[in-house]
């Protein structure tokens, strides 16, 4: 780990906070709503000014930030000259903007910083020729060494089926544990025939399942863009990205999850990378990438940090924005309002409920924190 990836990383997290409050910000300036303040952080003031209507400030402790909107708290006393400028008083699509603009801002940092990795970097990917084959499996020769098949070796086809992509050959292979496969491999200019047996490699499945094993690692290539293709490929990551982050939410509450946690708290189980962890040690993380030199996996652990907050601040509960989204979705379907008021036990709820998971993964991070991933 290094102190300057640290530093980098946390300063990325206040420049995404103040995008997320920005995107508040500006597009309820656009409709003329009153914005009271615009603050980067939680707790006492360190800096403020005030500008006009608004006080911009920064405050003690970084977790976070606000933007101050006339009217969205439902205790506020709104004066009779600003009626017509809170929250409330501008129309469903234009509060929707409003609400949407701190995640969309977290989506597009993310398109753009992938965008410059593909461009710059390019795209690791698995490729149809063998970069490694085990030498043993069990105590025994490997499948792959046994029947022959080198380094270097293409995958033209397994059981007559071509191949294009390392993919095909995996669901291949793992569905055939036990069995003799024909696999053709081009070596050099020739096709050779080979006929290995695969091993069953089903050690941590329920009865009844079998993995098949071949013992062979494809050769990495890296695939490079141009600015168009570039775009959409960062594209598609962003969509997969909130995709994978939503699963990641399902699975984090699951009761074997939060077994897992609990289990890992008391000390009787190791943390593994897929584990979930708070900024701190995503943090550590972002360090130990840098410190390695990956610049390509620093940048890329930014973005999808940004792809999952913004996922996160989507989710239909209050207070996150999606939770208000939800509440305007139901006043536009229904055409009444709703009393925010009464939704206070719903917030305070989620908010113990992330808060104290927050706190657990807080207390592992710093405690056990999660193996490294920076080589």
């Amino acid at each position: 780990m290094t102190a300057l990836g640290v530093v980098i990383f946390i300063i990325s997290i206040l420049l995404s906070i103040g995008l997320h409050e920005f995107g508040h910000f500006i597009t309820a300036k656009k409709f003329g709503i009153k914005v009271d303040q615009f603050f980067i952080g939680f707790g006492p003031s360190l800096w403020s000014v005030k500008k006009g209507e608004t006080e911009y400030g920064v405050k003690a402790l970084p977790f976070g930030g606000f933007v101050r909107i006339a009217g969205m708290n439902p205790f506020e006393e709104i004066k009779p000259e600003d009626a017509a400028r809170v929250f409330k008083a501008k129309k469903p699509w234009q509060r929707a903007i409003v609400l949407s603009a701190g995640s969309f801002t977290h989506f597009m940092l993310g398109l753009v910083i992938l965008v410059a990795i593909l461009a710059a970097y390019g795209e690791p990917a698995p490729s149809t020729r063998i970069g490694d084959v085990q030498k043993t499996f069990e105590g025994k020769p490997g499948p792959a060494a046994a029947a022959g098949i080198k380094v270097g070796d293409v995958l033209v086809s397994i059981q007559r089926q071509p191949i294009r992509r390392w993919d095909d050959a995996t669901s291949i292979l793992h569905s055939s544990a036990g069995k003799v496969v024909t696999i053709v491999v081009r070596r050099g200019d020739k096709l050779v025939d080979l006929h290995p047996r695969l091993a069953d490699h089903s050690p941590n499945l329920p009865p009844g399942n079998h993995v098949g094993y071949l013992g062979i690692g494809s050769a990495i290539v890296t695939h490079h863009y141009g600015p168009l293709s570039a775009i959409t490929t960062a594209g598609k990551d962003v969509g997969q990205g909130m995709w994978l982050s939503l699963q990641a939410l399902g699975k984090l509450f699951a009761p074997s999850s939060i077994h897992r946690l609990f289990s890992q708290v008391a000390g009787n189980r190791p943390r593994t990378i897929e584990d979930p962890s708070t900024v701190v040690g995503i943090t550590g993380q972002a360090g130990g990438l840098l410190g390695h030199g990956n610049i390509a996996g620093f940048l890329s652990l930014i973005a999808y940090f940004n792809i999952f907050i913004g996922t996160l601040n989507l989710l239909p509960l209050p207070p996150l924005d999606g939770g208000h989204l939800a509440v305007l979705a139901y006043e536009k379907i229904r055409r009444r309002d709703v009393d925010m008021r009464k939704l206070i036990p719903i917030t305070v709820t989620v908010i113990s409920i992330f808060g104290s998971l927050f706190l657990l993964l807080l207390y592992l991070d710093i405690v056990r924190p999660l193996p490294s991933i920076g080589g």
